[in-house]
C-alpha cells in the first residue's frame, strides 16, 4: 500500500510539472508573438511615416513647379505690364494637373484688389485731417467706410490705432491713437510694431480689434511691403462699393459693367460720365494715388495631393520691376488626412447681400449664364465648396 501511494504521488507531481511547464511555453510563445507584432507594428508605422514624408516632399516639389508656371504668366513677356484684368491668362485656373498618385491645382489672385494695411504708414496729423475734412475718398475713407458695410465700429479710432501701429514714432496720431503707454494698461500689455504689418492676423492684436472682426475682414486685406494702390480692374464688389461711399451699389454697377480700364483716365471718364461730375471733380474725389489698372502683388494658391500627403501653399509675388516675378512669402500648410464637417457660418447683411447664390444651391450652368467674370480662385472656392 505504501509503494503504491508514494508511485502515485510521483505521477501527480509528474503532471503537475509537465502542466507548468506547458503553461510557461504557452507564455513565452504569447510573449514573442507580441513581440514580433510589436516590431511588425512599429515597422509599419515608420513605413508609413517614411511614405507620408516622401509625399509630402515630393508635393512641395510640386507646388515650387506651379509657382514657375504663375511666374511664367506673370512675365513681362506674357503678360500685358500696362493693364491687369480678369481677362488675361493669370486670372485663369491652373488647369488640374493630375501626376503619379495625386493631383495639382491652383490660382493666381491679385493681392492689389484688396485694402493694404501698410498704406496707413503714409499718413501723418494733416493728411488724415484733410482726407477726412474732404469729399476725397483715400485709404482711410476706404477703409471706414468697409467697416460699416460689415457693420463693425467705424469711429475715428479704428484708424488712428493701425496709423500708429505702423508708423515709426512713438506718438499718438491724434487723441484716438494708441502707442505704448495704451498697451501697457491692457489687460495683455504688448508693444506696438511701429514698422509695417507682415501678416493681416497682426490687426487683431491692434488696440480696439478683436479676432473674429480680422477673420470676417481677412478677405479684402492684404500686409504688402510698400504703398499700393486698389486695382480697379479687379476690385470685388465689397471693395467697390466702399470705394464709391455715398454712391455705394451704383458706383459698383457702373465700374462692373465698364471695366476692364486700360487707363485711369478711362475709370474717371466712365463715373464722370455716369455720375454727371465734371472730369476734375471726379479726378479729385477718385484720384490716381488711390487707383490703378495694374498691379505689383499677386497671390498663388495651390492644393496638392499626392498619395496621402496634402498641403495647401500660398505664394506671394512681386513684379514690381516688371521682369520675372520674385517669391517673397511662401505659406505651406500641411492638411490633416481627413477633418471633421462644419456647418454653415452665420453671415452678416453684408454678406448676405454678397453672398454667391452658389451657396444656396445654384449650379455651374447657372453660374456660366451670369455676363461678370468671376476671379479663378473664387471660382474655384464656388465649385469645390
Amino acid at each position: 500500500m505504501i509503494v503504491n501511494l508514494r508511485r502515485r504521488t510521483v505521477v501527480a507531481t509528474g503532471s503537475k510539472q509537465r502542466g507548468v511547464a506547458l503553461l510557461a511555453s504557452l507564455i513565452l510563445m504569447l510573449a514573442v508573438v507580441m513581440a514580433l507584432a510589436n516590431i511588425f507594428y512599429r515597422h509599419q508605422i515608420n513605413v508609413a511615416q517614411a511614405t507620408s514624408a516622401l509625399h509630402g516632399d515630393q508635393a512641395l516639389l510640386l507646388a515650387i513647379s506651379g509657382e514657375n508656371w504663375a511666374r511664367d504668366l506673370l512675365s513681362e513677356g506674357l503678360d500685358d505690364p500696362d493693364v491687369d484684368s480678369f481677362d488675361e491668362d493669370w486670372a485663369q485656373a491652373m488647369p488640374l494637373m493630375p501626376v503619379d498618385g495625386g493631383q495639382l491645382s491652383g490660382c493666381i489672385s491679385d493681392l492689389q484688389a484688396n485694402i493694404n494695411l501698410n498704406n496707413f504708414a503714409a499718413y501723418g496729423v494733416q493728411t488724415l485731417k484733410d482726407e477726412m475734412d474732404s469729399e476725397v475718398v483715400g485709404h482711410a475713407k476706404l477703409w471706414i467706410n468697409l467697416l460699416q458695410l460689415l457693420e463693425f465700429s467705424a469711429d475715428p479710432s479704428r484708424i488712428a490705432t493701425i496709423i500708429d501701429w505702423v508708423d515709426e514714432d512713438s506718438t499718438p496720431i491724434n487723441s484716438w491713437g494708441a502707442e505704448q503707454a495704451d498697451y501697457d494698461s491692457m489687460q495683455t500689455p504688448r508693444v506696438p510694431a511701429n514698422s509695417r504689418i507682415s501678416d493681416i492676423s497682426e490687426l487683431a492684436v491692434i488696440s480696439g480689434y478683436e479676432v473674429y472682426e480680422v477673420q470676417r475682414l481677412a478677405p479684402w486685406l492684404a500686409a504688402l511691403p510698400t504703398t499700393t494702390k486698389i486695382n480697379i480692374n479687379t476690385a470685388s464688389d465689397e471693395v467697390l462699393i466702399a470705394l464709391g461711399g455715398d454712391f455705394a451699389e451704383q458706383f459698383m454697377e457702373v465700374v462692373i459693367e465698364d471695366r476692364p480700364f486700360a487707363a485711369v483716365a478711362d475709370f474717371h471718364q466712365a463715373i464722370s460720365l455716369a455720375f454727371q461730375f465734371s472730369l476734375p471733380d471726379t479726378t479729385m474725389r477718385w484720384p490716381a494715388s488711390l487707383v490703378d489698372v495694374k498691379s505689383d502683388y499677386f497671390q498663388l494658391y495651390m492644393e496638392v495631393s499626392l498619395g496621402e500627403a496634402r498641403i495647401e501653399v500660398k505664394s506671394i509675388m512681386d513684379r514690381s520691376e516688371r521682369g520675372a516675378p520674385v517669391i517673397i512669402s511662401r505659406e505651406v500648410v500641411v492638411v490633416p488626412a481627413s477633418l471633421p464637417e462644419q456647418g454653415p457660418e452665420k453671415l452678416s447683411a453684408a454678406e448676405e447681400l454678397f453672398a454667391d447664390e452658389a451657396y444656396e444651391g445654384r449650379n455651374i450652368n447657372q453660374s456660366m449664364e451670369t455676363n461678370r467674370v468671376q476671379p479663378a480662385c473664387l471660382m474655384m472656392g464656388e465649385f469645390t465648396q
